[in-house]
């Protein structure tokens, strides 16, 4: 299982330089300032703005080292989302009517105002996921968890965070070998699940993972009493006080959100009722 909280900040080898360190800026400060940017890259209604929030953290996972592979691989994760909103937004928002498709018996009705908001809502995705990402890959998992519970989050919803996290990892390690000893007895996928071996197959296969899963929660559970858990919260790593330059990069994430915010169309009228 991966060891999460030996993991240590910054770059592993061979992923290039490192021009910011970004990744020695105390979690705290990450955390908080960049929850402050998503919430207000979020509200964003601009596309210029939203492709400046994206550019903006592009160049921070650039100068910090950490690579677009895996804020790539975080973007795919919501692109079925995105195509999603793509797909049926422009049939449902109302407005100016833009394509007219003719399927069947029905005749659908795309409007312009459709793809502007599926295209705004895509772009919000990309800035809170690009924000997650840069997070996650400049902090160790264990300096996360510390700066949850200084933060005040409850210790139990911070060990079961934890916990979820370190299991996704062995389940997919269970899943792994069980794939392996299928292509180990010749077994072929069909060509959808609606194949009658295939679905048999996977729904075995699902069902034997769960009871693995189980099992092997109950193995690590008592390996845990044995080393003198009492059920009370974990033990996470002693935080220092953030430093002025800690701060000042809190300060950047949030206060580019709220420029960018700002810049918007009646961004100052929205600035002065918030008062």
């Amino acid at each position: 299982m991966v060891d999460l909280h030996g993991e240590p900040p910054g770059i592993p080898g061979g992923r290039g330089g490192v021009w910011l360190p970004f990744h020695r800026v105390d979690a705290r400060v990450k955390l908080v300032g960049l929850i402050g940017y998503i919430v207000l890259a979020t509200g964003l209604k601009a596309w210029p703005n939203l492709l400046a929030g994206i550019a903006f953290l592009g160049l921070l996972l650039t100068l910090t080292g950490t690579g677009w592979r895996r804020a790539a691989a975080r973007l795919a994760l919501a692109s079925p989302l995105a195509g999603a909103m793509l797909l049926f937004l422009p049939l449902v928002t109302p407005g100016h009517p833009w394509q007219h498709i003719e399927v069947g018996p029905w005749d659908l009705v795309l409007n312009r105002e459709g793809f502007q908001l599926a295209a705004v809502l895509g772009l919000r995705m990309a800035n809170a996921l690009l924000a997650a990402a840069l997070l996650l890959d400049t902090s160790p998992w264990g300096d996360l968890m510390a700066a949850l519970r200084s933060l005040g989050v409850p210790a139990a919803f911070v060990q079961l965070i934890d916990v979820t996290l370190r299991y996704i990892f062995v389940t997919a390690g269970e899943l792994a070998r069980m794939k392996t000893a299928l292509k180990a007895r010749c077994f072929k996928s069909g060509r959808s699940l609606l194949h009658r071996d295939t679905f048999s197959t996977w729904g075995q296969v699902t069902g034997t993972l769960f009871i693995r899963s189980w099992e092997r929660s109950e193995r690590v559970y008592q390996a845990m009493l044995a080393r003198g858990m009492a059920g009370g919260p974990a033990a996470y790593a002693p935080v220092t006080p953030p430093r002025g330059g800690d701060l000042a990069w809190g300060l950047v994430l949030v206060g580019t959100g709220l420029i960018l915010r700002l810049l918007e169309p009646g961004g100052w009228a929205w600035a002065i009722l918030s008062r």
